[in-house]
Parts: C-alpha cells; sequence; structure tokens
C-alpha cells in the first residue's frame, strides 16, 4: 500500500539533489585540455658526478688508527647513551619518590585530621560527664563515700596548733626532732 506523500517526498529529494547538481556546475570551467608548455631544460652540472674506486690498499698503521678512532667514536656514544640513560632512570626514579612521599603526606594528613575529630569528640564526652552531681553520685554510689554532716565537721585553729607543736619540739631532744620533722 502507497501513499501519495511517499511520492512527493521521493521527488522532493530527487528535485533538490538535481537543483545541487545544477548549482555545482560551473560555467567557466572547460574540459578541454590545459595549454602544453614545455619545462626548460635542466642546467649542466658544473661537475659530473663520477664513480671512484680506491685502488690504494691502507697500510697496516691506516687500518690500525682508523679502528682507534672508531672505537673512540663508538665508547664516546656509548658513554653519552648510558648518561642520557641514567638521568632518565634518575629522573623518573625521583618522581616516582615524589609521588610516594605525597601519598603518604595525604595518608597521614587524612589520619592527623581524623585523630584531630576523634579528641574533639573526646573532649566534649569528658566535659559533658564531668559535673558536679555526676562526681557527687560517683562518690556516693561507686566509691562508697558518705556526705559529711554539720556536726561531723570539726575546726581547728592553726596558730595554736603550731604553738603547741613548737612547745612539744623543744622538749624533746635533738635526734627525735630531727626523727619527727623528717
Amino acid at each position: 500500500m502507497t501513499n501519495t506523500n511517499d511520492f512527493r517526498r521521493y521527488s522532493y529529494s530527487a528535485d533538490l539533489e538535481t537543483t545541487n547538481a545544477v548549482n555545482a556546475f560551473n560555467q567557466t570551467r572547460s574540459s578541454a585540455a590545459p595549454k602544453f608548455v614545455p619545462e626548460p631544460p635542466m642546467p649542466k652540472r658544473r661537475r659530473e658526478l663520477s664513480v671512484s674506486t680506491n685502488e690504494r690498499l691502507k697500510s697496516r698503521e691506516e687500518l690500525v688508527a682508523s679502528q682507534r678512532l672508531a672505537l673512540k667514536q663508538v665508547v664516546t656514544i656509548v658513554a653519552v647513551l648510558s648518561l642520557a640513560a641514567a638521568m632518565l632512570f634518575g629522573t623518573l626514579f625521583t618522581y616516582a619518590k615524589k609521588n610516594e612521599y605525597t601519598r603518604e603526606i595525604a595518608n597521614l594528613k587524612t589520619e592527623l585530621s581524623r585523630e584531630v575529630n576523634q579528641n574533639i569528640c573526646t573532649n566534649a564526652e569528658l566535659e559533658a560527664l564531668v559535673t558536679i552531681d555526676q562526681i557527687e553520685d560517683y562518690a556516693v554510689n561507686k566509691l562508697g563515700m558518705v556526705k559529711l554532716q554539720s556536726d561531723q565537721i570539726r575546726y581547728i585553729d592553726v596558730e595554736k596548733y603550731k604553738e603547741e607543736r613548737m612547745v612539744s619540739l623543744r622538749d624533746q631532744s635533738p635526734g627525735a626532732v630531727a626523727d619527727s620533722i623528717g
């Protein structure tokens, strides 16, 4: 079953493609081949290239000298490469250590903040627990202490006690006084 809207949709898209194709056509362009312009000939080299063969053989001293030079160059290259590798390894090692220490510092900081918070909570609990009523309750119920009644209180005159003590010390021998003082 076909709907007329389907045909309309297809016809619009075909018209749109055709319109784009016509608009894309450029009348200034042509399909003719471009005019041939010969390139100027390459200038001749001043000196022609030639292959030279080494007909003279090196002497033993020259071979030893070139081998020593090559060995020095190899040793230099190996030394520079090993130095560069050592520097790279050192840099990577320090970065790894830095990351490890940074992670450890962060862990210690979180642990410190956790402990500070615990201290604050403990101090708050301690302050809440220590009241006069709680101390009195602990002393009476846990320790078995009894509150003093007014008839159980005795007052002492300190001056009179000092005078009596001095008189008793004068009457005693010096060795006994030293023992009683401590």
